[in-house]
């Protein structure tokens, strides 16, 4: 996934390093045109695509920890499913200062013209587009995981010293045993919806999906795979654009550079 981005940022690191001295005459002076195009490249879009990839791993990262709060909801305790939202929170603040630090460095009205006047500003300001096209489902993927984590800890708030409020007024176990679903009796195979499956994927990502509806006819489905699979999808999204935003990069380097962008070679990275 991170592949193309990281062969864009490599180039963009070749292209700011200065060359190894070399022995020369005192005399001989050298002089080199930096365009506003290599300085957006060095001082803005670079340090914006490493911001975009942190946020990449960190939203990767998401995927295995929501698989442990699904795992721990059917065979674990509370305790568990506690430790893979408090690791689910920690990912939200790094997110948070990313994209702000990234809107920050495609904001900079010293690089990026209002309107565009030369081949070097259209260029400049295509690669912004598709990298704040990036950022938005960034941010998109950032409310599927503030909304969980923020839903399931007001969940747990409102629950708080209520867990023992049947044993104190007594209330009759046949009756409640009575209210139970059919996936509590063990009549279908997966647990019901609940209310935190309106945690930052609400609408249209399952309000007429019927795997949501509770009539347990799925085997082995879990309605709380709804927030990993959302997740999936923004990932499916932001690679298809920082592929774009990575083809408009190769391609202005050599502008830069004066020949032609070859990556050095990148270790394999999964998501």
């Amino acid at each position: 996934m991170l592949k193309t981005l990281l062969a864009a940022l490599a180039v963009l690191g070749l292209l700011g390093a200065a060359p190894a001295p070399v022995a020369t005459p005192l005399k001989t002076i050298s002089h080199q045109h930096v365009s506003p195009l290599c300085t957006g490249l060095r001082r803005n879009i670079g340090p914006a695509i490493g911001r975009v990839l942190q946020n990449d791993k960190l939203i990767a990262n998401s995927r295995p920890l929501f698989k442990d709060f699904v795992h721990n909801a059917a065979i674990a305790g509370s305790g568990a499913q506690d430790l893979a939202v408090m690791r689910l929170e920690r990912l939200i603040d790094p997110m948070v200062k990313n994209a702000n630090e990234i809107e920050r460095l495609l904001n900079d009205p010293y690089i990026f013209p209002k309107v565009a006047v030369s081949d070097s500003d259209r260029q400049l300001l295509a690669m912004r587009q598709h990298l704040r096209e990036v950022v938005a489902q960034q941010k998109s993927a950032l409310d599927v995981i503030s909304g969980f984590v923020d839903t399931q800890q007001l969940g747990e708030l409102q629950a708080a010293g209520h867990q023992y409020d049947s044993a104190i007024n007594g209330t009759e176990t046949q009756k409640q045993a009575s209210e139970q679903s059919p996936q509590q009796t063990g009549a279908a195979p997966t647990p019901p919806p609940s209310g935190v499956l309106d945690a930052g994927v609400k609408g249209s990502l399952h309000a007429n999906d019927p795997r949501f509806q509770e009539n347990g006819n799925l085997v082995g489905h879990n309605p709380l795979d709804a927030f990993g699979d959302a997740i999936a999808m923004y990932q499916q999204d932001i690679d298809s654009r920082e592929s774009q935003t990575a083809k408009l990069v190769m391609q202005a380097v050599p502008q830069c550079n004066g020949g032609t962008a070859t990556p050095a070679p990148q270790p394999s990275m999964k998501p």
